[in-house]
C-alpha cells in the first residue's frame, strides 16, 4: 500500500455520479474510514498496480550494468521449490468420478 504522507497540502476535485457517490460512501462506510481516507487510499492502491504493470523501464547506463548482470546470474536452487514441482499437481491426477444414480 501506498506510503502515508507527513503533510497533506494538495487538494484534488472530482466529479462523480450519484451513483458512484453513493458505491464510494458505501465502500467508505464499510471500512470505517472516512471518504477521503477511502478514495486517496484506493486511488493510490490502484496507481500502484498501474505502475507496477508498466513494460518500459528506463535505466541509466549503470543500472543497466546492474541489471544485465542480475539476469545473467546462474538460477538460484531453491530445494523447497524443487521438491514442490517435482510432485504431480491436483490439476494433473486422474479425475475420479462418482457413480451416477445408486
Amino acid at each position: 500500500m501506498a506510503s502515508k504522507s507527513t503533510g497533506k497540502r494538495q487538494r484534488i476535485n472530482f466529479r462523480a455520479s450519484s451513483k458512484e457517490e453513493r458505491l464510494i460512501r458505501l465502500g467508505a462506510e464499510k471500512r470505517g474510514l472516512k471518504i477521503t481516507q477511502f478514495i486517496v487510499q484506493s486511488a493510490c492502491a490502484e496507481a500502484e498496480v498501474a505502475l507496477a504493470d508498466q513494460t518500459h523501464f528506463e535505466l541509466s547506463p549503470a543500472q543497466f550494468v546492474r541489471f544485465t548482470q542480475a539476469l545473467d546470474r546462474p538460477a538460484k536452487v531453491i530445494p523447497a521449490l524443487q521438491n514442490l514441482f517435482a510432485k504431480e499437481s491436483i490439476l494433473e491426477r486422474p479425475h475420479k468420478t462418482a457413480p451416477v444414480g445408486g
